[in-house]
């Protein structure tokens, strides 16, 4: 065997000399629970990583370190091309077909700066190791077909206009403020023709004119085994098995011609695509520009200063550098949000901190709506005299070290709550940039930087801030929207179709068109069936479900009902043998319970933290609409006010955020279980609110609680400056075309007076308009007062019992209960599914933005309500069979260019289906495609057994990975108690989807599906947002598909029908009605802003929610609309300072691994 030094790892004498398969073990450290190995083929030179901890998902990664050398976009193309066959795999879609019968969801990548990766995640090992060869053939081996390049590329259509997936996606994404932003700041940051400034992504102008040729010898450049690394995480009992299976995968292409070089293990860290100096080129001298983006109105806009910062390897000065940025900008009591936000007059609605860890790190400070003209004149000074001042004043230490242990206390939470992607961001950079075995360790923070920080003095903080902040250059980007930009677009884009059909040759344009619909139009699917047969099926049995304990002293169904065990009085105790070395002390615990007088749920799990959540009904209030109106103000200033005499005595709200900094991981209030900015869910009559500490601060925090539901005072003051704050945040949200397509649909399909529309954009707008200043706090207290002063609230406790305070429990049993009695919670709190559902007279709204290039599309009709409905399982399946990767329907709209992304979800708890077309260049195109598919499933001829097969394993991983983690499912059992179901309700579902056959899919279609196909069911609404200069084309072409109903309005009409219920007095005003000229100016323009983040849980159309709303295979790591959901964190309908990342009932965005990442699909 080779011997060699596991340099910088702590297990160096556990692991020297160990060679398995031919990969030899260079790496093994391990972080909390989490046990990381790395591992190098001496004869390829691939590299693979294992990361081991308790999960029943597997998530493997395909690591290429990738550099872009032009504005074309060579490294995202490739990374849609590689989906589209290999060499041993050749038909269209057979990677993701065979990958749902793996128990996946597909699969997926993203395209970043430096690296493309790919993912799959599978339930169980089993299937990850069936995908590992069919994922490296297409990979290395990929087809590159010119076919391919036409449909997911780029091609010109022949009415003159550009199509395609990729140009979809960055027409959606060249002219909004962030990626102008973003351009524009890596040209001047990075200057002298850095790989750092080249999109990656892919400039539309570009994109235009590469061809399929550039990518094929783009691919022969990167795609090489020895640059390239697979890392896997999950439960990885059996390392031994999966590094086998590699090796047989690597044998396989190395026998097709895959070119190998030998490498020395101990010594090699992949190739280094950055060395050369001119990606690094200093920045030599500060730089400010003014750039512009497309907007309905010219009221806000943003700014954004940026440095250069350390080199990769400084891992110490990264880490206090970002501690620094947070200094600088998180919470309230920071000097930047005191002195930008929190003010009387400020300069914007929060301000942002981000570092991105390239060769030469890069950092930026951006404030977010700031107004244009004179603030955005001022700005850069201003923000300038703040680092100053903060540079020449003494430092608050205490904040600063309650800072770096949060961070840190919140890094090993998230290692709990989503491990794998915390650990893939480390892995990522060390391949990319790695040079010793140490930088693992360093990256995934093994060495304790944190740590190391808490012991620094103040002249080393003020030495950071003097190197990076106050003596260096710095870029300068003011993003400004602009009216007049949107109208050269417009004009440009007209004239670009003109002169394409000027140039082109129309016949070759036809056949290209003909192939395009030959390709997509074969709707049975091209994969041969003795592939998949071939293939086999991953079973379903060898995937390990979560069975941890928990108890509860309520009824989820009804008395006997839960499938738990009784215990002291109310008390069930369910999954008692699921951790045997808790048994002894369930009997103590259930009878302590059974004095709380709240309804209460306490689950088991191995952690060293406590999470604890509590909701506040308000269905029984009585709430007025103002007050309704009000929730989203009053849950942001709940843990940002002041609190009074009570459980404690007076605390400033400086003193009380600085608390809560020191004892708590994460905090939040929010309304329901999963709303997000603008959007609240089916559970917002709920306030919920939501802690999390290490288990040692549990008393204290717990102590925190009791004031949060006591003892908020609320002033004018704080009040004040949140309304403006909160204004301008919902004024940019107003920008978005899909955040108006959703709340169009809400208007027409709620009442008007709920708690979802009341909290809405619209309504917010004009709430915070009107808000009076030294009236509104007054308002707020008598409505914080009346939430909380009833006693119907429900709590639940996710910790380790084991290591909890003695009598930890009698702390809960100081809290008075209502004494409602009921057969359930949901009868004892007043919890209805789909009581604010109400048509509108209203059915059809069609509107058309400046500052979207794309079209949104929404139908809704109705479906049956409840997760207990026999409906239930065979609408998830064809929600699922029709939105999975490579379905039909997949193929007929992504395959054909005509939209970015779609969506058939089923919304139980509202009672509701959406047809929704999203990022669509050819929304009419799109609609036709999804016509004739539904028809076919309507008429029998789709889809096949096979077809059912994959639907069926696709939802399965679904279903299972909303249990990822020991979080994810404690929370899933709470939820449970809200869905009216009972404790066996996932594998209830399992089984249930296991009966559904291709005839249940053609009764759906006719019930459900054939809505779709007309525009006469009462039930149904239509919402439409589109860019203006193709408002009239794509109107003309809905009406001839038969929405002849459809009413054209202006956004601003719109949000005064979400607000007023009337579209009359703003329907003057539209620019998109017949015969208007949709050139004009501003008549389409939202509200002033002077009037009224996340992937987010919030998209009820496209995204993936199992836990309550929808069952759609769009991986929810994909934000569809990048300028709308990645609002700030601290305003959003969760007014917290960050709650856990991807935990279930918070509906992030877990897996998003930065903000200008493009995904797949």
């Amino acid at each position: 065997m080779t011997k060699f030094n596991l340099e910088g790892s702590d297990h160096a004498s556990r692991v020297k000399n160990v060679i398995i398969q031919g990969f030899a073990l260079v790496n093994l450290i391990t972080v909390k629970h989490v046990e990381v190995s790395e591992y190098v083929s001496e004869r390829t030179g691939l590299r693979v990583f294992f990361m081991h901890y308790e999960s029943p998902i597997v998530n493997s990664y395909f690591i290429v370190p990738t550099r872009a050398e032009s504005h074309e976009g060579l490294p995202h193309t490739l990374e849609h091309l590689i989906f589209l066959g290999s060499a041993s795999y050749p038909e269209r879609g057979t990677l993701d077909l065979l990958a749902s019968r793996a128990l996946a969801a597909g699969t997926n990548a993203w395209t970043d700066v430096d690296h493309t990766v790919y993912t799959i995640s599978t339930a169980g090992v089993d299937g990850t190791l069936m995908m590992l060869p069919v994922y490296l053939d297409h990979l290395l081996r990929p087809t590159l077909t010119q076919e391919a390049f036409m449909t997911d590329v780029h091609r010109i259509t022949p009415d003159g206009s550009n199509s395609g997936t990729v140009y979809s996606e960055m027409k959606d994404n060249e002219h909004d403020a962030d990626s102008v932003t973003e351009f524009e700041l890596n040209q001047l940051l990075y200057p002298g023709g850095s790989g750092y400034s080249m999109s990656f992504g892919g400039r539309l102008e570009s994109l235009r004119s590469t061809n399929v040729e550039r990518v094929r010898e783009y691919h022969k450049r990167y795609y090489r085994l020895d640059n390239m690394s697979i890392a896997i995480g999950g439960s990885l009992n059996d390392g031994e098995r999966i590094l086998q299976a590699v090796s047989k995968a690597e044998e396989a292409l190395l026998a097709a011609g895959v070119e190998a070089n030998a490498v020395k293990s101990a010594y090699y860290f992949g190739i280094k695509q950055w060395d050369d100096p001119v990606h690094c080129q200093p920045l030599k001298e500060t730089v400010e520009k003014t750039v512009y983006f497309p907007s309905d109105d010219e009221e806000l806009g943003q700014f954004t200063m940026a440095w250069r910062g350390p080199a990769w390897s400084d891992f110490q000065e990264i880490r206090a550098l970002s501690i620094m940025g947070l200094y600088l900008t998180q919470t309230p009591i920071s000097p930047m949000e005191k002195e930008l936000v929190y003010t009387r007059d400020p300069f914007g609605s929060g301000v942002g901190f981000a570092m991105d860890e390239y060769k030469e790190t890069r950092l930026n400070i951006t404030v977010l709506d700031v107004p244009c003209g004179e603030k955005m004149e001022q700005i850069a000074q201003k923000m300038r005299d703040i680092i100053t001042s903060v540079w020449e004043s003494p430092l608050d230490m205490e904040r600063l070290q309650a800072i770096i242990r949060r961070e840190r206390l919140s890094y090993f939470r998230s290692l709990e709550t989503q491990a794998s992607n915390i650990m893939i961001e480390g892995i990522v950079s060390y391949v990319v940039y790695g040079e010793k075995r140490k930088d693992l360790d360093e990256q995934l923070e093994g060495d304790d930087q944190m740590g190391r920080l808490l012991l620094e003095d103040e002249p080393f903080w003020k030495g950071i801030l003097e190197k990076y902040l106050i003596h260096a250059p710095w870029v300068g980007i003011r993003t400004v929207p602009s009216i007049k930009e949107s109208k050269r677009i417009e004009r440009e884009e007209r004239q670009l179709v003109r002169e394409q059909l000027k140039k082109s040759d129309m016949k070759l344009l036809e056949a290209q068109e003909a192939l395009v619909n030959s390709i997509v139009s074969n709707k049975g699917g091209g994969v041969p069936k003795h592939v998949l047969d071939a293939f086999g099926v991953a079973a379903v049995e060898n995937v390990a479900l979560p069975q941890w304990p928990y108890m509860r002293n309520f009824n989820s169904v009804g008395p006997d009902a839960d499938g738990g065990r009784a215990m002291t009085g109310r008390v069930q105790l369910f999954n008692v043998h699921g951790h045997r070395t808790v048994e002894h002390i369930w009997s103590d615990l259930t009878r302590q319970l059974d004095e709380v007088k709240i309804s209460m749920q306490v689950n088991h799990v191995t952690s060293d933290f406590v999470r604890f959540t509590v909701l506040i009904p308000t269905m029984d209030l009585g709430l007025t609409h103002l007050e309704k109106q009000c929730l989203t103000l009053l849950t942001n200033l709940l843990f940002q006010s002041h609190l009074r005499e009570g459980r404690g005595p007076p605390m400033s709200s400086d003193a009380f955020i600085m608390e809560l900094q020191e004892t708590t991981s994460s905090y939040s209030a929010s309304l329901g279980l999963a709303s997000s900015f603008g959007s609240a869910d089916a559970y917002s009559e709920m306030v919920r609110i939501s802690l999390t500490c290490h288990i040692g601060l549990y008393e204290r925090v717990f102590g925190i609680l009791q004031r949060v539901l006591q003892d908020v005072q609320f002033t004018d003051d704080i009040v004040d400056a949140k309304v403006k704050s909160l204004l301008k945040s919902f004024h940019e949200k107003s920008r978005s075309a899909k955040a108006n397509m959703r709340q169009a649909v809400q208007a027409m399909r709620m009442k008007r007076d709920s708690v979802r529309m009341s909290n809405g954009i619209a309504q917010q707008l004009a709430l915070l308009r009107d808000a009076e200043e030294g009236e509104t706090a007054a308002l707020l207290q008598s409505l914080y007062d009346k939430v909380f002063a009833q006693r119907n609230i429900v709590a639940h406790v996710t910790c380790d019992v084991r290591f909890m305070p003695k009598s930890w429990l009698g702390l809960w049993a100081q809290l008075p209960a209502s004494g409602a009695t009921g057969d359930n919670l949901r009868d004892m709190i007043g919890f209805k599914f789909a009581t604010d559902v109400e048509l509108s007279d209203q059915r059809t709204m069609y509107m058309s933005m400046a500052s979207t290039d794309v079209s949104f599309f929404n139908h809704a009709i109705r479906a049956p309500i409840g997760f207990g409905h026999s409906e239930y399982a065979p609408l998830s399946m064809l929600c699922e069979y029709l939105c999975m990767l490579e379905s039909p329907l997949f193929r007929a709209i992504r395959g054909g260019g005509y939209a970015y992304d779609y969506a058939v979800s089923y919304l139980p708890s509202v009672g509701e289906m959406h047809l929704s077309l999203l990022q669509a260049v050819d929304v009419v195109g799109a609609l036709r495609a999804t016509r004739d598919v539904f028809g076919l499933i309507r008429r029998g001829n789709l889809p096949t057994e096979d077809d059912v097969i994959s639907a069926r394993c696709s939802l399965v991983f679904n279903i299972v990975q909303s249990e990822e983690s020991l979080s994810a499912y404690s929370c899933q059992t709470f939820q449970d108690a809200f869905r009216g179901v009972d404790s066996k309700f996932t594998v209830t579902l399992l089984n249930s989807i296991r009966d559904v056959t291709p005839a249940d899919f053609r009764r759906l279609a006719e019930t459900y599906l054939s809505h779709f196909l007309h525009f006469d069911d009462p039930w149904s609404t239509a919402a439409v947002v589109t860019n203006k200069s193709q408002a009239d084309d794509i109107y003309h072409g809905l009406v001839d598909l038969g929405y002849d109903r459809l009413r054209r309005v202006s956004t601003k009409a719109m949000m005064n029908f979400a607000t007023t219920g009337s579209l009359e007095s703003a329907d003057a005003d539209s620019d998109d009605e017949m015969g208007n000229d949709i050139d004009n100016d501003g008549d389409d323009e939202m509200p002033h802003p002077s009037a009224s983040r996340e992937s987010d849980g919030s998209d009820d159309y496209s995204e993936l929610e199992y836990d309550g709303e929808i069952y759609d295979s769009r991986d929810d790591e994909d934000d569809d609309d990048g300028d709308d959901d990645d609002e700030e964190e601290d305003e959003s309908l969760s007014g917290d300072e960050g709650d856990d990342a991807g935990e279930a009932d918070e509906g992030g965005d877990e897996g998003n691994m930065g903000n200008y990442n493009y995904f797949k699909p």
